[in-house]
């Protein structure tokens, strides 16, 4: 009797991977099937997937292959399980080939997540390149493909991709994850899936998300930036006209507001810049000290940061004609007003005859005048702006002596 019932126990489990063999060839016929009736091979990829990812939106919505769901049902990020190396380090993708629409995907592909160094299946503990955004197909625009692919990483990587907020849509587009596996050397995705879906109500509220600066979200509206600016005397003292839009400035966890304090030690590092800003459009970005060496000093202004012919709000693919250096003002000075600046280029790309200063040159970047070097290239503005206020502290004789001051 022992010995029949194992037989039977034996039979059973070979009859369940058989059945687990054929779910599991079943799906990858689907899959196959459907990336190649939607065209997702060759829009986005050459080569089928191995496998199907499983990927589960809150509430239990599953993504089936192909199948339509709502921008609402995926507007939280998923979760995304599959049979993985625990050794081993992954890149999973969302991209939409059909932005705007399929019909003129003039943006393909349009980035919705990408996460790398993920260690076996634990997404969570990847490198974030990018956060995700659920879909957003504008209206009329029909229905949208969104593909999710995973690679396997040769070994952990160093990516020097530009990190994307979920709070602006800029830098997302134009995309291209097979370009993106080439550059890193990942090979063909091992698995995939995707589904399909076109404009609900939840996409007005997406957008809003994604406008960068969230005006609305910080309950300021554009006046108040003026009488900021000149409350603070920012206007006249080194511009003749506030900007009406804000520019959103963090460092790290402190956010700056329209005067807020900060040490120098907390803003020794580059700061995060997001802006109102518009496709295909070039900015120049400027941080200047208004009072250097003191406040209404002889050596005004002494620029900190300028960037010029910025894509947008790519800051990192501009062109860097001086150096980010903190805040630095010099003891007993009393406090110090830092004005960060957004300008529109709007004669397109511009030959900047500046010296190029490195975080060395603090000689060379007194005595600035951003309204001047404004109107030598005719730039539009400032559009946008915001500023703080720091005074010394025991850090600056140190940032001193690296600038040569």
């Amino acid at each position: 009797m022992v010995l029949r019932h194992e037989i039977c126990v034996a039979i059973l489990c070979l009859g369940c991977l058989g059945i687990t063999s054929v779910v599991g060839t079943r799906l990858l016929s689907s899959m196959a099937e459907a990336l190649q009736t939607h065209e997702v091979i060759p829009d986005v990829v050459k080569k089928v997937p191995a496998s199907v990812l499983n990927v589960t939106y809150p509430n239990n919505i599953i993504v089936q292959i192909g199948k339509e769901l709502t921008p609402t049902q995926v507007k939280d990020q998923p979760n995304v399980q599959w049979e993985a190396d625990p050794n081993a380090f992954y890149t999973l993708c969302l991209t939409d080939p059909d932005a705007p629409s399929r019909a003129d995907p003039k943006n393909r592909e349009w980035h919705h997540w990408l996460v790398g160094n993920i260690p076996g299946s634990n997404v969570s503990k990847g490198d974030v390149l990018s956060e995700y955004i659920g879909s957003g197909p504008p209206k009329d625009s029909g229905l949208h493909r969104y593909v999710f692919l995973l690679y396997q990483q040769p070994e952990k990587l160093t990516f020097d991709e530009k990190r994307l907020t979920n709070r602006s849509g800029s830098n997302r587009a134009k995309f291209s994850i097979s370009k993106f596996a080439k550059k890193y050397k990942l090979g063909d995705p091992i698995a995939g899936n995707m589904y399909q879906a076109q404009y609900d109500d939840y996409v007005p509220i997406l957008y809003k998300q994604l406008s960068g600066i969230l005006l609305c979200a910080i309950n300021f509206s554009l006046g108040d930036v003026e009488s900021e600016f000149k409350k603070a005397k920012i206007e006249p003292d080194i511009i003749d006209k506030a900007p009406i839009e804000k520019i959103e400035v963090k460092y790290g966890k402190k956010v700056v507001d329209f005067g807020t304090e900060l040490t120098p030690t907390e803003a020794h590092e580059i700061p995060e810049i997001h802006y109102k800003h518009e496709g295909g459009v070039l900015y120049t970005l400027v941080m200047t000290d208004s009072d250097a060496p003191r406040r209404g000093g002889y050596n005004r202004e002494f620029r900190h940061w300028l960037v010029g012919n910025i894509p947008e709000e790519n800051i990192a693919k501009g062109e860097i004609l001086a150096e980010y250096v903190g805040p630095a003002p010099p003891k007993n000075t009393g406090k110090h007003r830092y004005v960060f600046l957004i300008y529109k280029q709007n004669q397109g790309a511009i030959t900047f005859d500046e010296r190029r200063l490195s975080i060395w040159d603090g000689s060379q970047r007194k005595r600035f005048s951003i309204k001047k070097f404004a109107e030598k290239y005719n730039l539009e503005g400032p559009i946008a702006g915001n500023f703080m206020v720091a005074e010394y502290d025991d850090n600056v004789p140190a940032y001193h002596k690296r600038l040569n001051l």
